[in-house]
């Protein structure tokens, strides 16, 4: 190389000396795959899906007298579940109802009366209201159910939509963008209702529910 070729290509190397040191700064670029898979999870959207579970609880019955008749009222349920979620930072606030069938049944004596009960079916309407932590979501839940009851008392049976309030709480994790799984406490307390028996019973049920279930968010 002559004299004239050497110092053209010293210049050469000196203009771009700067511009070879801010590349070997900047920070390598991922791929859109990556990037993507190492963004936050957003829960906001609507979402719907089922759940199996069982249930522990007890029959409150009483005839006129009083003369009462507690007695176990246990069995499994299962149902579906659509709700809408909102997240506001890590804090995830939405709105969930869910309708379940039940075998959740138990036998007694009350008054000397061989009474026997039966839960059957059973709705709730609540909001939640959880902390995010990326992908897992864990919430309070609280609001009002009616559930069908049956009261059988003296060979007669009688049917009756009680009404009354649950609270729990819960954790689910999104395994995808749009598919989650969830474990779900519930305190069920429904009010007393009269049932047409034979003598006249009143009978409620309370208890604990427990549940699992998958939702898909669109």
């Amino acid at each position: 190389m002559s004299v004239r070729g050497s110092y053209i290509a010293a210049l050469v190397g000196l203009a771009l000396a700067p511009a070879a040191a801010r590349a070997a700064d900047m920070p390598a670029v991922q791929p859109i795959d990556v990037a993507i898979a190492n963004a936050a999870h957003d829960w906001s959207g609507i979402y719907a899906g089922v759940n199996v579970g069982g249930a522990l609880g007890e029959f409150q019955s009483f005839t006129p007298g009083p003369s009462t008749g507690d007695f176990d009222g246990n069995g499994a349920l299962g149902g579906f579940q659509i709700g809408y979620n909102k997240q506001f930072g890590s804090v995830v606030i939405g709105v969930e109802g869910d309708f379940q069938g039940a075998n959740i049944d138990g036998d007694g004596s009350t008054g000397g009366v061989p009474t026997s009960a039966s839960l059957d079916w059973f709705s709730t309407a609540r909001g939640r209201v959880g902390y995010a932590f990326d992908r897992t979501l864990i919430y309070g839940t609280a609001g009002g159910v009616a559930a069908g009851l049956e009261t059988t008392a003296g060979g007669v049976s009688d049917n009756q939509t009680a009404w009354g309030w649950t609270a729990g709480a819960g954790v689910e994790h999104s395994v995808t963008e749009n598919i989650s799984l969830k474990a779900e406490y519930l305190y069920l307390d429904t009010k007393e209702e009269t049932f047409d028996t034979a003598p006249t019973t009143n009978n409620e049920w309370d208890g604990h529910v427990m549940r699992f279930g998958a939702n898909l968010k669109f």
